[in-house]
């Protein structure tokens, strides 16, 4: 296959050729979407239909409660609606590989002619026909922003919802290092154009919080262990904790920033047993360690403060991998502060 990777906007019209050039399109994001996940591909759904194209988006997990606010999530259909669907341009969106929408889905939703991938992870694969790979945008939503505007037509009120979504999600509500000045502004134009209000879509982000998931949030806090020079915390949650609190999954969303919370706690680490008993783990680093890295050792990634991997071995067994991996990209990573102790 012939790839062609795009790194800034003035290439960005040989994918907007792309978007002329055919009719049907089919979009996809990587399992267990985000907020920026979602955000990315419904605005991109929005657009494209705008012009006049026909779109369908597939994914592999269900849109999580919490985004259900955003126009037009219930377009998005499972793996089993794709049956024959050939679409003419497959647009894969924030997964840093293909295999990440889903192993099924990667291997029934084919396109006809071009594969169109569009994401900002450092780690990402250039598995795409057309690659637009932007790892200093605060988020996939934000290249979005960048390629509609760059096409020279409106955003309407419904694209600019989703891409304001994602770009919260994505930058912490505007707290991690990757939000930047221009990131601030792309959110000035975008709550300008949404007539929205941004508490109101934080609210329906983080502040729909089910009984279940803080009796959830209980059981896999019981299990917080530190380590001995306080560096690296780890929580984990079992099938078991999923039956007792009638939760899954989804209900794990931000319990590991909780944790990267703690004093002097450089990496965060949030193990999930699956119902396969592989462990999906979820890492976040304060920046000493580039946890990108760290996951790409067992096949994830995701950015240097945030990333994440899935290991087929038990649950305590991946914790204490992943801690010892962790201690040694620290012991390998010198503090970010000096001694400042007198002689």
């Amino acid at each position: 296959m012939n790839s062609l990777q795009i790194t800034g906007m003035s290439n960005y019209s040989t994918l907007l050729s792309v978007f002329d050039r055919y009719h049907t399109f089919a979009l996809s994001t990587h399992i267990n979407p985000d907020g920026d996940a979602i955000g990315s591909e419904l605005a991109l759904y929005a657009f494209l239909t705008e012009i006049g194209k026909s779109v369908k988006v597939f994914n592999t997990d269900a849109v999580p409660k919490n985004y259900k606010f955003l126009p037009c999530w219930d377009v998005i259909e499972g793996v089993n609606a794709v049956d024959t669907y050939r679409p003419e341009v497959l647009v894969v969106l924030d997964a840093s590989t293909l295999e990440r929408i889903g192993k099924r889905l990667s291997k029934t939703l084919l396109p006809i002619h071009k594969l169109v991938n569009i994401d900002h992870h450092a780690t990402a694969e250039a598995f795409g026909d057309i690659n637009l790979i932007m790892p200093a945008a605060s988020s996939t939503s934000e290249i979005v922003y960048k390629l509609i505007k760059h096409y020279q037509t409106s955003i309407n009120q419904a694209c600019a919802l989703c891409l304001y979504t994602g770009l919260m999600f994505d930058t912490g509500c505007f707290r991690y290092s990757n939000t930047t000045d221009e990131t601030h502004r792309i959110a000035a134009e975008l709550i300008e154009i949404g007539k929205f209000a941004p508490d109101e879509i934080y609210r329906n982000v983080y502040e729909q919080l089910p009984v279940a998931k803080l009796r959830l949030l209980s059981e896999v806090l019981s299990t917080l262990q530190v380590t001995d020079n306080g560096k690296i915390a780890s929580v984990y949650a079992t099938q078991e904790m999923f039956r007792k609190t009638g939760t899954n999954t989804d209900a794990l969303e931000g319990i590991v920033n909780q944790i990267q919370a703690i004093a002097g706690v450089e990496v965060a680490l949030c193990a999930s047993e699956m119902t396969d008993r592989s462990t999906k783990v979820s890492l976040r680093s304060q920046g000493r360690v580039d946890v990108s890295q760290l996951a790409a050792e067992f096949e994830g990634g995701g950015h240097a403060r945030a990333a994440g991997c899935r290991l087929v071995m038990h649950y305590l067994t991946a914790l204490t991998t992943l801690v010892q991996t962790a201690q040694r990209y620290m012991d390998q990573s010198p503090s970010k502060y000096k001694d400042c102790r007198k002689d």
